[in-house]
């Protein structure tokens, strides 16, 4: 497996302290226990760049991380949180909604979803918020591991169309770096697409 060099550039808690924008950015998204900080650190095949926890919701902020000078990794907070107080959940979504509205060089969203939930209002929202951006977006259906191997491809089939993605899910599990190569793939296309587009 190939590991990627990675550098932390900031975490930013507000948008006020954004790193100046450059390189094109993927941001990662998904409900606080998605999985985000395992898929970053299974596509950089790093162990612990990204921290995971055993509590959901801990990241407030959003990490942004140096990709080989080629791209920048954007770590979202999660949402979906039930215990977080309630003001701390708007906070989180009007940064969101700030990172996304910014005009950044926000070459893609990778968009996390448990591949055994079903969509809720608040998985809805966030579509609704890409597509509000006009934000090209990749759905990853996570812990795959999950589910029998027998009963995969019938279930991304059906996630696919109740998301409606423009494109079909991918399904991603870190034992086995399932799914991690087809992420990768999308990663550089859509970034390469995004310097072309700029330069």
């Amino acid at each position: 497996m190939r590991t990627y060099r990675a550098e932390l550039l900031t975490v930013a808690p507000h948008a006020g302290v954004f790193p100046a924008a450059g390189l094109p950015e993927i941001a990662v998204v998904g409900r606080s226990n998605a999985g985000k900080s395992t898929l970053i650190n299974m596509l950089m095949g790093r162990r612990a760049l990204a921290r995971t926890s055993a509590r959901p919701g801990k990241t407030r902020a959003i990490v942004f991380f140096d990709v080989e000078g080629r791209f920048v990794l954007a770590d979202l907070p999660g949402y979906g949180f039930s215990r977080a107080p309630k003001k701390e959940q708007a906070g989180w979504r009007r940064l969101v909604d700030a990172y996304l509205g910014s005009g950044r060089p926000i070459a893609g969203v990778i968009a996390l979803f448990d591949i055994r939930r079903e969509p809720d209002e608040l998985d809805r929202a966030l579509l609704a918020m890409l597509g509000r951006f006009g934000l090209a977006w990749l759905p990853v259906w996570t812990k795959a591991d999950k589910l029998a191997r027998s009963r995969l491809a019938g279930r991304c089939r059906q996630l696919d169309r109740l998301f409606g993605a423009a494109q079909p899910g991918v399904a991603v599990s870190s034992l086995g770096s399932l799914g991690r190569q087809a992420v990768l793939d999308w990663i550089e296309t859509s970034s390469a697409n995004t310097k072309g587009a700029r330069g």
